[in-house]
């Protein structure tokens, strides 16, 4: 290996044994496109270190790295982009399938748009005994609301428009690409979101730097972790189908507006938006009989908004909650 790669592809992973499997199985079918991969296994109790070794031993190609401690994905993204050799880095969910010469387009795609320092692929939301889904062509935020605004989210795939062929956004979940310098620059994700938020606020740290940020339409990755076994629909939908994820769905959205967002956006989120979200996540939580989860949504509000006043009152009166595996279970994203 050299530095003369073109893409170090970085995937993190908790107790996905044989998903994680499969999706490094799909970026070692790629053509077009020199690439390393880096797994970063986060410290899963399942048998995922013996059968990367078992599997993919002998590949040199492929880097197995394990985390001392249960981290979050995050820190293990940070630590895998950290060690990279490729001149770019492609951040991957262990619940992804490329499809063939995903890994080309989106080389292709940073070769269109010169003035890139983000493109992801179209993300398809693989649902068996389903319709797959477009997850989206674009995202962005009202800065007044902090709600999400997606572009063409949600539709059939078999209705994915062939023109144009990059689609404008300021961030992208799930998988993104970005130079490696342009990483350095911007200084990859911040950790202190846990998860939820931390790919939003990396785009936005790049756009922001002057750069622009494309969702390559022709390349595509399968996205199966939509919905996995123990998560309740209507919950998994809205991002809050755990309770720690919840916990980091509302301080992150607090946390986010803050950085981003001018003083008097900001205080519409925290005056207005906030409290609305936290009744309606509450209900939905609620009627779904998961009171754990509404709690968490409203706790991780409340610290949000205390990390905006000054760091002796905040840390007097912000609530702990200590995260745990056990109330994440499978359901990473």
């Amino acid at each position: 290996m050299s530095e003369s790669l073109d893409i170090s592809v970085v995937i993190p992973t908790y107790n996905r044994s044989e998903m994680v499997c499969a999706c490094v199985d799909s970026v070692l079918a790629q053509e077009g496109a020199s690439f390393e991969v880096i797994v970063v296994d986060d410290c899963s109790p399942d048998d995922t270190g013996a059968r990367m070794s078992a599997r993919f031993g002998g590949d040199g190609r492929v880097r197995y790295m394990r985390n001392e401690r249960n981290s979050f994905q995050t820190v293990s993204r940070n630590r895998g982009a950290r060690v990279a050799r490729g001149r770019h880095v492609l951040f991957l969910d262990d619940d992804n399938i490329l499809r063939p010469g995903a890994l080309a387009e989106l080389l292709a795609c940073f070769a269109r748009h010169p003035d890139a320092g983000l493109v992801a692929p179209l993300a398809i939301h693989r649902r068996p005994g389903k319709e797959n889904l477009i997850w989206t062509l674009g995202s962005d935020f009202n800065r007044w609301t902090s709600q999400p605004r997606d572009l063409k989210a949600n539709l059939p795939a078999a209705e994915l428009p062939s023109e144009p062929i990059d689609w404008p956004t300021t961030y992208s979940p799930n998988a993104f690409m970005v130079p490696r310098h342009v990483g350095e620059e911007v200084g990859w994700l911040d950790e202190g979101f846990v998860q939820i938020f931390e790919e939003s606020d990396f785009g936005w740290k790049v756009v922001e730097n002057g750069y622009t940020a494309w969702i390559a339409a022709h390349a595509v990755t399968e996205h199966r972790g939509f919905l996995e076994p123990g998560c309740v629909p209507e919950l998994r939908q809205l991002g809050v189908e755990k309770p720690y994820r919840a916990y980091c769905f509302g301080r992150g959205r607090i946390r986010f507006a803050r950085r981003h967002f001018n003083w008097l956006q900001t205080m519409s989120v925290v005056l207005v938006f906030a409290p609305l979200s936290v009744a309606w996540y509450a209900r939905v939580a609620l009627a779904n009989r998961r009171p754990d989860i509404a709690w968490a949504y409203l706790k991780g509000t409340f610290a949000g908004i205390l990390s905006i006043f000054p760091h002796c009152i905040s840390s007097r009166f912000a609530l702990k909650f200590t995260p745990t595996r056990q109330t994440i279970g499978g359901c990473q994203k």
